[in-house]
């Protein structure tokens, strides 16, 4: 089911050419990386500060005009299930998002 879901995503993509990296595109996959960072890889130390990126990711997701929310969509549901903007999430670059987010937020 997962994989159907990924391959109806990817050919959403390429018909409507959403993959092309954006400020929405980024939003979005920097929204859906703190969901999958906090449920996959945050250590109980550090559950707190991915639930605060979460957070604050969404919101800027949130605020998005309506137009650009639906590519942002896409990308936020991709990397929530690991792809962030074509790169494979794992501790190591959920790390290195979790600072540099921490900087961009605050």
């Amino acid at each position: 089911m997962k994989l159907i879901k990924t391959l109806s995503l990817a050919l959403i993509v390429l018909a409507t050419n959403a993959y092309a990296i954006t400020d929405a595109s980024k939003v979005g996959a920097n929204a859906g990386a703190m969901v999958y960072c906090y449920d996959h890889v945050a250590s109980s130390d550090q559950r707190s500060k991915y639930q605060v990126l979460k957070l604050q990711s969404y919101e800027q997701y949130k605020d998005l005009p309506s137009n650009e929310r639906a590519r942002a969509l896409l990308m936020k549901k991709a990397a929530e299930d690991g792809d962030y903007l074509g790169d494979r999430l794992d501790k190591r670059r959920c790390d290195s998002l979790r600072k540099m987010f921490h900087i961009q937020y605050n």
